[in-house]
């Protein structure tokens, strides 16, 4: 607003010097514009000092964000820094497990070994009791059986590792040549479906130590094998095992069942 204390006294000597007639009404007109500007005085003042206030106090709190942001950026270089530290942490184990690894592989084998040799010394042993007339035996944790070996396992493999487990141990996934053995066999496979030593891998049904599948027993479950596609590890299924019941089924040859590993009583001579 533009008009001054000044100007109000200006205007009632002007209305002085001029001889106004209508006093009381003048008079009142400029005690209300008085009280106007003086309200708007105050008013202004107010905003004034209210505005510099919220300056003080919008200052504080930039100051406080910036001093906020510092500190976040300090967290989030530890937190880079602890980061590599992790990273590098856990290449080393990486690393050190890695040497583990080999180092455990290398002391299987020497293991699998040892036990290879006081399998052979124990027969050895037992040959030498009897005065020759136990020339063969089978291995400690093996089973006799109608002139073979039988070692069943109590965990899962693939087919494919099964049959390398097998042949580690100089012996070949089981071979069943009839019903006397099929029921040996079932009689000591508990619940657990179980690897046996018959695939067509190459679409050909084989016995892994070569037996003629044709002309040789056979126990399959009704309608098997089918070599069923829908079960989503892909391909057909190539790879024979017992059920429970002791019927045999095909299967993808990826499954971990358990396996029956068999050899001559030769074996631990």
């Amino acid at each position: 607003m533009s008009v001054k204390y000044e100007d109000l006294q200006y205007l009632e000597s002007e209305k002085k010097s001029q001889g106004f007639t209508d006093d009381s009404k003048f008079q009142r007109d400029l005690a209300t514009l008085r009280t106007t500007f003086s309200n708007f005085t105050s008013n202004t003042t107010a905003e004034v000092q209210a505005l510099k206030s919220q300056g003080g106090s919008l200052q504080e709190m930039i100051t406080s964000l910036k001093a906020e942001v510092e500190s976040h950026k300090q967290e989030l270089q530890a937190a880079r820094s602890l980061n590599d530290k992790v990273l590098s942490l856990e290449s080393s184990l990486e690393n050190q497990l890695q040497e583990l690894k080999a180092g455990y592989s290398e002391m299987l084998l020497r293991v699998q070994q040892l036990v290879k040799n006081l399998n052979s010394l124990t027969c050895k042993m037992a040959a030498l009791k009897s005065n020759g007339s136990q020339n063969n035996c089978c291995p400690t944790s093996w089973l006799e059986h109608e002139g073979s070996c039988y070692w069943f396992s109590s965990s899962g493999k693939p087919w494919p590792e099964a049959e390398k487990y097998c042949q580690l141990e100089d012996a070949y996934l089981v071979v069943i040549n009839s019903r006397e053995e099929q029921d040996f066999v079932q009689a000591h496979i508990g619940s657990s479906y179980t690897w046996m030593g018959l695939s067509d891998l190459d679409g050909v049904w084989k016995w892994a130590d070569g037996t003629d599948y044709e002309t040789n027993f056979k126990n399959w479950k009704p309608g098997q094998p089918d070599d069923w596609q829908g079960h989503g590890l892909g391909g057909g299924e190539d790879c024979a095992h017992f059920h429970p019941d002791g019927k045999w089924n095909d299967d993808a040859c990826q499954r971990p069942y358990h396996w029956i590993c068999e050899a001559g009583l030769s074996k631990g001579s």
